[in-house]
């Protein structure tokens, strides 16, 4: 089977959700910052989970009926995301690294000591792409816990659209198992802890999956006027939802936007907007932006803390972030945001697109070699 375009208004979604994330982990008092909707930015990780379940759902539902498309699925999805994971394990190795030569220079000790939390035990979690189910405490890149559960989801998914043979609207019973879990033992939170976090992503992911089966459903002209509503929707309830019980009726409403927005018709301007070729990149690099901000973000901060000596201090919920004049704060904040753009850009081109093209090892190698 030929695998279907991409759907560029999505890709541009994907783009967006990963800023949020970015924004929502770069704490320099910024008001692009601190506002409700960036502190709930976290959700927007459940959003990639849903579009991921849409996405291939729609591309690999039929394409997994032996044993041998189920391995070339994993393998496909193991090339897809290790390559950069790897890299950024290993940058991050190198931080903790310099980090333990400041400290027994200096006896100056961060926040976060030296391979305290950022173990052996921690390192080959990630090595293993284990840390979001097996770590009660994230260390290396954090942001990475969620690949990690999102790579044995595919697997489940694989296996029970595969091996077990269910049709996809199957996939809405799994989500609705997850979310009654969630609901009883999390309170309707959607957590990062040990088992939770692969149960949160169950969720979200099976009902994008099961999304994928009303694709052609929604009739074509009611797709505008309801991608707009859920849009706005998202916005309205991460802002007053998210950080509550609530928040576990956001991938709903996530799988309810992929569906309109992936059925907008050409001539609709909400499309035309979506697909500008620069929300697109975006959406092309949002990988690599989702997995390197927190090293730019780290170099950002010391920065700024050791070379301007700008002081901290606790926020509200937490979080320490550097004291800093809105002014001041708004540059720093769209100059690292410039850094994360520059960083995804060269590790898209020389890290994620090569094992895409299929070199040295990728997957398209692995499908030739097949037959």
């Amino acid at each position: 089977m030929v695998k279907k375009p991409k759907l560029l208004a999505l890709e541009s979604l994907r783009g967006f959700a990963a800023l949020a994330v970015v924004l929502h982990h770069f704490r320099y008092g910024s008001l692009l910052s601190e506002n409700a909707f960036i502190r709930h930015g976290y959700l927007m990780v459940d959003f990639f989970f849903v579009l991921s379940g849409f996405v291939i759902a729609l591309n690999y539902a039929n394409r997994l009926s032996s044993p041998a498309e189920l391995a070339s699925f994993q393998r496909r999805r193991f090339w897809r995301l290790y390559p950069l994971h790897l890299f950024t394990l290993l940058i991050f190795l190198g931080i903790e690294c310099l980090k333990y030569i400041f400290e027994q220079k200096t006896g100056i000790i961060s926040n976060n000591p030296a391979f305290v939390v950022s173990d052996a035990k921690a390192f080959l979690a990630n090595l293993f792409l284990l840390q979001g189910v097996v770590l009660s405490e994230l260390g290396f890149n954090i942001p990475s816990w969620s690949i990690s559960v999102e790579f044995w989801t595919y697997l489940i998914f694989a296996l029970t659209v595969g091996l077990l043979r269910l049709p996809v609207r199957w996939c809405l019973v799994l989500a609705g198992g997850a979310a009654i879990i969630l609901l009883v033992l999390e309170g309707g939170r959607l957590e990062t802890d040990p088992i939770f976090a692969i149960i949160r992503c169950v969720f979200s992911f099976f009902l994008g999956a099961w999304a994928a089966s009303l694709h052609v459903r929604l009739p074509r002209k009611a797709a505008a006027p309801m991608a707009a509503a859920a849009l706005t929707l998202v916005v309205l309830a991460i802002w007053g939802l998210g950080g509550g019980r609530a928040e576990i009726l956001l991938p709903p409403l996530f799988a309810v936007t992929v569906v309109a927005v992936a059925n907008l018709q050409e001539d609709t301007s909400l499309r035309r907007f979506l697909e500008w070729p620069s929300f697109v990149w975006l959406g092309t690099v949002s990988y690599s932006v989702y997995l390197t901000h927190s090293i730019v973000g780290w170099a950002v901060t010391q920065i700024l803390r050791f070379g301007l000596k700008v002081p901290t201090h606790v926020a509200p919920d937490g979080d320490t972030v550097l004291t800093l004049d809105q002014g001041f704060a708004t540059l720093v904040t769209l100059a690292a945001i410039g850094g994360v753009l520059v960083v995804s850009t060269l590790t898209f081109r020389f890290i994620e697109k090569p094992f895409l093209s299929g070199w040295p090892f990728g997957a398209r190698a692995v499908a030739a070699r097949e037959g």
